[in-house]
Order: structure tokens, then sequence, then C-alpha cells
């Protein structure tokens, strides 16, 4: 009687860790070098060279990264960093459907290579809105990860991007408050 009994916890332990093991996700590591790039032309890129640098990340920044002017699979993450600004696409000369090709033709060009893509809004709600959702949207395919500056977030928009994917999202509150999320998912 005590073999069974004593099989019997041994089988339901077994039970017990593999359902555990089950909905446990392993954190996504983020690897190094890392290109930057923003994805609708807004200051919020250069914004996150200036935190990257605080954790002293390895990366590369051309605001109009393209699969023209560099090679993605000498990268191990990709950072689009969306934020369309209207300003900023006049300065550049491009419009919001050339910037949508540009930028989705990077996250294709990663998806391909093995080159991991995270989606960041940096900015915060002030870089929400329809050409900036409309970014996100088409990006979505290819995300890893979504940061995202919490007041972004206010209502679900990137919290459903990233359940419905199956993909972590890192929220912040304040700009400076990224370099956390970039050294724990860098492991730094």
């Amino acid at each position: 009687m005590k073999r069974f009994i004593v099989s019997l916890l041994l089988i339901a332990c077994a039970a017990f860790v593999g359902f555990a093991a089950d909905g446990t996700e392993e954190q996504l590591i983020l690897g190094e070098p890392v290109a930057v790039t923003s994805a609708g032309q807004s200051p919020g890129a250069l914004q996150f060279t200036v935190v990257a640098k605080m954790i002293k990340l390895e990366y590369t920044f051309e605001k109009l990264l393209s699969v023209d002017n560099i090679d993605i699979s000498q990268f191990k993450t990709l950072v689009l960093v969306v934020g369309a600004s209207g300003k900023g696409l006049g300065a550049a000369n491009i419009d919001i459907e050339a910037e949508i090709l540009r930028v989705k033709s990077l996250a294709e060009a990663a998806e391909e290579s093995g080159v991991k893509v995270v989606i960041c809004n940096l900015e915060g709600e002030s870089r929400r809105g329809p050409s900036s959702d409309r970014i996100v949207t088409e990006l979505a395919p290819f995300a890893d990860a979504y940061f995202a500056k919490s007041d972004a977030d206010q209502d679900g928009f990137f919290t459903s991007l990233s359940e419905e994917a199956g993909v972590p999202l890192a929220t912040f509150e304040k700009t400076v408050d990224l370099k956390d999320v970039l050294a724990e998912y860098f492991g730094k």
C-alpha cells in the first residue's frame, strides 16, 4: 500500500511540475549589436540612443536606415522606434507610405536573417494617432517584443498586440526608465 501511495504522489508531482513548466515563459534575451532607426521620423529614435548609452549598449543608429544601405544580418536586434511626425517626415522628404515601406522592408529582412525585432514607443501618448498606430500595426507581425511608455498603452493598444502575438510587452513611466527595460532584455 505504501508503494502505491508513494507512486501516486510521484505521478502527481510529475504532473504538477509538467503543468507548471507549460505555464512558464522563458525571458526573451536580446543580443548586440543593435540597429536602431526611426519609424515615423520623430525624435524618439535619437532619445533611444541617449538611453542606450547609459547602459553601454552596442548599437548603430541611422534615422533612415534601409535594406539598401545596410546588411541587417550583421545585427542581432533591430529596434524600430515608432512615432509619426509630419515635421520629421517633411524634413526627410518622404511621405508616410514610403516610410512604412522602408521600415517594413527592414523588419522583413530582419525576420529572414533571424534578427529580433523590437517595436518601441518612447514618446508616449503624444506619438499615438492614426499614422503612428498604422506603422505599429504594419510592423506587428514581425515583433519579438514591444517596449512602450505607459501612457502610450492607456487604451490597451500595445497590450492587445502583445497578447495576440504572444510576445512580451515592457512598459516604463519616464523615458529614462527605459534603461531598466534595456538592461533586463539585453542582460546588462
